[in-house]
């Protein structure tokens, strides 16, 4: 919207320019005495206009409206973003100036947990965090955060909130809706992300995993189903005792061991290894390797015709957990471990 005011701004500034430009070469003025020719007609004193020339007398008119309809524009502008701070109850529309960060679009109980994962000493890389949300205050009260005031599912709040420079976004689910309008709501702000930035990582939580399918067409790269989750993690527990106590450990990044995708570059010494001589050779090292991505391929897709395999919304690329099919390293795969620390070096 900006772009086409400055450039209305422009033209009206060279038709005024040009208008005091005929004034000097008819009048034989300097160009401040031609500004003062034209200024009292701005100030409503059009009253006689002295010289007999008709190039002249127009310019001076033309020069009037192009100046007030310049200055009628920025008053228009300034107070359009008076009324937007008054409407936002004394708070300015900002805008981020962040690269490679993680957007969090809406807020929920666990918000909190999430930036504080987020900025555990034991994530590699710490990332500045944006909280898009329409609450009235700040969710979460720390000074590395940046808090947007604004809706998720609204293209110009996302821009705001510099989606399109962002790594990943976070889609929260409202929990004080009813399931179905809450997946509704979480499905509308990653259709607005990804038609803003299909690059980015979406990571959106559900409650109904009934609805997975509508996000999965959204193109979410990964879908949280609370109701599943959690009911697969008590079925997990009650068959085999201490499950939930694992997968607690493994998902908090302060204590124990943890989940890591490890995507550098492999080591020649397991390139070319079978998934559980890898295993093996890692197991030394007290790292236990679980999945791996690579490209796919119709080859590997037969090769692994026993396992089962996940299609991921990176164009050619599949995940396998723990292979029973014979599978080989190869450089370029992303291992999936879990490790005391995040590995720098495998």
């Amino acid at each position: 919207m900006l772009r086409p005011i400055l450039s209305i701004l422009i033209l009206l500034l060279i038709i005024y320019f040009a208008s005091v430009l005929v004034v000097m070469a008819y009048e034989g003025i300097d160009f401040a005495s031609a500004n003062i020719e034209i200024l009292p007609v701005f100030f409503g004193e059009l009253g006689i206009i002295a010289s007999p020339h008709a190039a002249v007398q127009i310019s001076i008119i033309v020069g009037m409206i192009a100046s007030v309809t310049v200055v009628v524009i920025i008053t228009a502008k300034i107070t359009s973003v008076f009324v937007e701070f008054v409407r936002r109850g004394g708070v300015m529309a900002k805008k981020v100036n962040l690269s490679g960060h993680t957007i969090i679009c809406g807020w929920n109980f666990q918000g909190e947990r999430v930036i504080k994962e987020l900025f555990s000493a034991d994530v590699r890389q710490q990332r500045g965090v944006v909280v898009l949300d329409d609450s009235e205050k700040r969710p979460f009260k720390d000074e590395r955060v940046e808090f947007i005031k604004g809706d998720p599912s609204q293209d110009a709040d996302l821009k705001r909130a510099g989606v399109m420079k962002a790594d990943s976004v976070i889609v929260l689910t409202d929990l004080t809706q009813g399931a179905n309008e809450a997946d509704a709501k979480a499905l509308m702000v990653v259709l607005a992300v990804e038609s803003l930035n299909p690059k980015v990582h979406t990571c959106a939580q559900i409650v109904n995993s009934a609805n997975r399918m509508h996000l999965e067409h959204a193109h979410a790269d990964e879908i949280i189903c609370l109701d599943q989750v959690g009911g697969s993690l008590a079925v997990a527990s009650a068959l085999n005792h201490g499950v939930s106590r694992i997968v607690s450990e493994l998902l908090n990044f302060n204590l124990g061991s943890e989940f890591y995708r490890y995507d550098r570059r492999i080591s020649d010494g397991l390139v070319g290894k079978d998934f559980t001589e890898a295993a093996q050779m890692l197991a030394k090292e007290h790292i236990i390797l679980l999945a791996v991505e690579t490209e796919y391929s119709e080859e590997l897709r037969k090769q692994l015709s026993k396992d089962v395999v996940y299609g991921l919304p990176e164009e050619d690329r599949i995940m396998v957990v723990n292979p029973q099919s014979d599978y080989a390293i190869r450089q370029g795969d992303a291992l999936f471990v879990i490790a005391e620390s995040e590995p720098h070096k495998l």
